[in-house]
């Protein structure tokens, strides 16, 4: 692995994905106002931009939705961050949600839509 590459798990391109955040831990955010694009998934975290600068360590409650199937309610924390042209670039990692292993078990499911179409 490369310094390039610091991830063990692949990700797929998630253009057709939707993110909606639905809260902070934080009060300081008026999260209306924040809007987030998905780059890139898998069923352990993800990649966004944004406008916004998280801060490394913030939790995050969202909703990701393929429009289809799957419509899921994470809670993930910002793990890394970088600034681009656009805004930022947030690297974010799932936390485990529930015993049951639901929420694991839509983000797989959603994970493999990608291996279905490779």
């Amino acid at each position: 692995m490369t310094n390039t590459e610091r991830r063990s798990h692949f990700r797929y391109l998630a253009p057709t994905f939707s993110i909606y955040l639905k809260s902070t831990q934080s009060t300081e955010y008026d999260i209306k106002s924040i809007q987030l694009s998905m780059l890139d998934f898998n069923s352990l975290g993800m990649a966004v931009q944004s406008q916004h600068n998280f801060k490394i360590g913030d939790e995050l409650q969202l909703i990701i939705s393929d429009g289809l199937n799957y419509e899921v309610d994470v809670v993930c924390f910002v793990c890394n961050r970088a600034k681009t042209d656009d805004g930022y670039r947030c690297g974010m990692h799932f936390l485990n949600q529930d015993d049951s292993g639901a929420t694991k078990q839509l983000l797989i499911s959603m994970e493999q839509q990608f291996d279905e179409v490779i």
